[in-house]
């Protein structure tokens, strides 16, 4: 049965307004943006898989254990219920009553139409209730909506006929609340539902007492309000004109199929609204969730304690943040380190290479970019004749940057209208220690770095001297000292090798070059023609340049000319050939068995 009310498309619902049918609704009513609410733990640990924790990600650690819009789609709902309405009355529904007596039979028949309408549509409203050092909220709710049947009544004999309007409309408001303890659990109490008739222009009864203007509807969750009665004859004695005994029953016929049907469609319209409450007021809980002592609880690999033991070596404590964007509330338990300088400590060493690779690097031209190693060559020929000076005079005070962790910055998740914390302190104190040494790949000077924390995740960053002699390294690593003894794990928490009571930290190395060594793949014979041609004198067109500061890559800047010699020419083609294989499936895969799936496939 279709009408001139609601939209002209709806989506379809297994059930009226199912949770399922629902959640991917989109608003579409200009009303009050819907408010959220969420909470996010910032740790130095990935909260949902503690074993993968990578410290090269602490920044990016922060996820919203819970989230959700408490915004509710008037426009839509109200068209889901307004159709569900029209489905649960027949086009028409009519009979015959047969009189007995010397008069007419009478035909009649009623045909309803009802129609569902929000007069309220207001969002629910966000509160922070609770002390400081929680985090809760309050959502509240109060809408508002009017449920009108139209029915057109029509009798007759063969004689005579009447039609009569009836128009009815109950008026229903609604008012939900519910709390949610964001921090230090996530705990949802149980929804608070309320049901007001706040209009009407028919007597009605709830469970046999009056509902007067304002009276309680219903207020248990889960429970609709059933049994709603009509009472009265509030037709009238439409049939007076057709005036006998037929007229009188096709009279109280047409009132019992109103009554039953207004009862019915008042109920669904209030099962409706219930639905509504409980897709988008009651939170996605089911259950509390203590996430701060899950917090606590988490392990850090390598170091075999949880967040909550390493607590006090790393001066930690845990902050909880909150906002309001736009009448929601954002909450963040953010772990906060003082780096307040203590007994921590780390040692290890820097190895500065004997020899390094060569490159060349081509600009422009068919192979633009391509770095081609030519081989290794000697470098940090000045530290020769330093051998057996102190470190300390060999590279100065400046070769080796730190900083520790403070934390994450409250902004990365609650957005800039959260405080800005910084993340990393400048901190600790290089000492050299010893003379440097010539071992058979590298120059080798130990150091010590002091008045660290006694637990701290610890970034080193090469510069000065240290970078100047190909030693350019930045890494993250978890120093842990106790009982004068220093523990180190490194980017992946991985324990360090430990000498003397203490782990190594090794800064540098070897030289290491592409293909061993041997130039990326080039055959030898190539490999010297390559080199042949980076002598500016046996290619000019090609722009051999080497810029001071960086001797040990040679750049040819005239790409296309290079790529237009007989060398240039065999290196595009077999880089064009590499780069096909690559995208080409390689042929003779093992075939799989019937029934079999491979790896990564679902069947």
């Amino acid at each position: 049965m279709s009408k001139p009310f609601g939209p002209s498309s709806v989506p379809q619902c297994a059930a009226a307004l199912a949770v399922s049918g629902l959640l991917a609704v989109v608003p579409t009513d200009a009303a009050a943006a819907g408010k959220s609410v969420r909470v996010h733990v910032q740790a130095p640990v990935d909260f949902h898989n503690p074993l993968a924790t990578r410290l090269d990600s602490l920044e990016s650690y922060g996820p919203a254990l819970f989230s959700q819009s408490f915004e509710i789609p008037y426009d839509t709902l109200e068209g889901l219920i307004d159709n569900k309405l029209d489905e649960m009355v027949p086009n028409s529904i009519g009979g015959t009553v047969v009189c007995t007596d010397p008069c007419p039979d009478v035909t009649w028949s009623i045909r309803l139409s009802p129609t569902f309408k929000f007069t309220k549509k207001n969002q629910p409203v966000v509160t922070k209730i609770g002390p400081s050092g929680d985090a809760r909220v309050k959502v509240e709710l109060s809408a508002q909506a009017k449920v009108a049947i139209h029915a057109d009544v029509h009798a007759e004999t063969w004689f005579d006929s009447a039609d009569v309007p009836v128009d009815v409309f109950v008026v229903i408001g609604v008012k939900a609340s519910v709390e949610v303890g964001l921090w230090p659990k996530i705990d949802p109490k149980p929804v608070e539902l309320e049901f007001t008739l706040d209009d009407k222009n028919i007597d009605l009864e709830l469970n046999g007492t009056a509902a007067a203007l304002g009276a309680k509807w219903g207020t248990i969750i889960g429970l609709s309000p059933v049994g709603l009665l009509v009472g009265g004859p509030i037709l009238g004695p439409i049939l007076a004109v057709l005036g006998d005994e037929a007229a009188d029953v096709a009279e109280q016929k047409v009132s019992e199929v109103f009554y039953d049907r207004a009862e019915k469609l008042f109920a669904e319209a209030t099962r409706g609204l219930e639905d509504m409450v409980n897709d988008y007021i009651e939170p996605y809980v089911n259950q509390a969730n203590d996430i701060k002592d899950k917090l606590l609880n988490k392990p850090i690999k390598g170091v075999n304690k949880s967040v909550g033991q390493l607590l006090s070596q790393l001066g930690a404590s845990i902050e909880l943040h909150t906002v309001t964007p736009d009448g929601g509330l954002a909450a963040s338990a953010v772990v906060r380190m003082s780096g307040a300088a203590a007994g921590g400590k780390m040692f290890g060493t820097v190895r500065m290479p004997t020899k390094t690779c060569e490159y060349a690097k081509v600009n422009g031209g068919p192979l633009k970019g391509a770095t081609i190693p030519l081989g290794l060559v000697p470098a940090n020929e000045d530290l020769k004749a330093k051998v057996g000076q102190p470190c300390s005079a060999v590279l100065g005070a400046d070769g080796i940057a730190r900083q520790v962790y403070l934390g994450a910055n409250p902004r990365t998740a609650l957005g800039t209208t959260a405080q800005s914390l910084p993340t990393w302190k400048s901190t600790g104190s290089l000492t050299w220690k010893g003379n440097l040494v010539a071992e058979a790949d590298w120059y080798a000077c130990k150091f010590e770095i002091g008045g660290l924390p006694n637990a701290a995740v610890v970034e080193l960053a090469t510069g000065g001297a240290v970078a100047a002699h190909l030693v350019e390294q930045k890494h993250r690593y978890f120093e842990l000292s106790a009982a004068g003894k220093s523990l180190v794990f490194d980017n992946f928490l991985a324990p360090l090798k430990v000498e003397g009571g203490n782990a190594q930290v090794v800064l540098g190395g070897a030289g290491k070059c592409g293909g061993s060594g041997g130039g990326g793949g080039l055959a030898p014979n190539k490999l010297k023609e390559l080199k042949d041609m980076l002598d500016p004198s046996k290619c000019p067109q090609c722009g051999i340049l080497r810029k001071p500061g960086s001797e040990h890559i040679i750049e040819v800047t005239n790409g296309d000319a290079f790529a237009k010699t007989n060398f240039g020419k065999d290196l595009v083609q077999q880089v064009n050939t590499a780069r096909a294989s690559k995208l080409t499936p390689k042929a003779g895969a093992p075939a799989v068995k019937p029934g079999a799936v491979k790896p990564g496939m679902n069947r």
